[in-house]
């Protein structure tokens, strides 16, 4: 034969080899592809754990305000012999802490029994910028507009996020809205620059301001259609930078002040 024979190590040596390249190009692939699957059912994961913590706040929110009557900022019926006022800022710590765990005593004993109504004022305290106090304080009375400033507000709390960051955006805001049940979202964005609501905002903080309020929250008592005075709460809290403690208004509270009333 005119030409050599090929060596059997070196034909083995390139099969192991090719089969090698092979073997690591299928490998790459297939963690490739497990990453994506990862990566997938991460995002599945956690949009179904965010989905269903919508869905909690959702059922809490609902079950606590169904069936109350709500108009622009107030709670309860037009009828109910005391009038709370209160002042709070949707960012503040201390007003997310008595909203979620003191008031709803307060709505099922008092308010949903046709003994108070509750009108909310906004109240600048813990928002670092005013334009973003403002821009979620009007988000709040646009859902008012729909009689659901009381939802918003609840969910609103529940989602809160670290106190002085810049957390609430856009973006924020129309999460929250979209919480709220068959509030209309169109409507609702068109009306929180409409009929005056940013003015109102400010105007509000001016008169808690004029009126000798210092914290959040804060509150006014008084009968419905009368004049209300200061009152506070019996759990009291003092923070190191704060001047004026802030006050926790709990269901005993209210009873000895509609007593008093009457």
């Amino acid at each position: 034969m005119s030409r050599a024979l090929a060596d059997p190590r070196a034909a083995q040596a390139g099969e192991r080899s090719g089969r090698a390249k092979s073997h690591v190009l299928w490998s790459s692939v297939a963690l490739a592809g497990a990453l994506v699957i990862v990566s997938v059912l991460g995002t599945v994961l956690v949009a179904g754990a965010s989905s269903n913590r919508d869905s909690r706040i959702d059922r809490h929110v609902g079950a606590l305000l169904a069936g109350i009557p709500q108009k622009g900022q107030t709670l309860g019926a037009p009828t109910a012999p005391v009038t709370l006022q209160l002042f709070a800022e949707l960012e503040d710590y201390s007003s997310d802490s008595w909203f979620l765990e003191l008031l709803p005593a307060i709505i099922r004993e008092f308010v949903r029994t046709d003994r108070l109504r509750i009108e909310y004022r906004s109240f600048k305290t813990n928002t670092i910028s005013s334009e973003t106090f403002v821009k979620q304080q009007a988000a709040a009375l646009a859902a008012g507009a729909q009689g659901k400033l009381w939802n918003y507000v609840y969910t609103f709390y529940y989602e809160q996020g670290k106190e002085r960051t810049p957390y609430v955006t856009e973006s924020y805001l129309d999460t929250v809205a979209r919480q709220v049940p068959t509030l209309n979202i169109e409507q609702w964005d068109q009306d929180r620059n409409a009929d005056r609501r940013i003015e109102q905002v400010v105007e509000e903080d001016q008169q808690g301001r004029a009126e000798g309020i210092h914290v959040t929250p804060a509150y006014r008592i008084g009968r419905t259609g009368g004049a209300l005075k200061d009152f506070t709460g019996s759990q009291s809290i003092t923070y190191t930078a704060q001047a004026h403690a802030t006050t926790y208004a709990s269901a005993e509270d209210i009873a000895k002040a509609i007593d008093q009333i009457h």
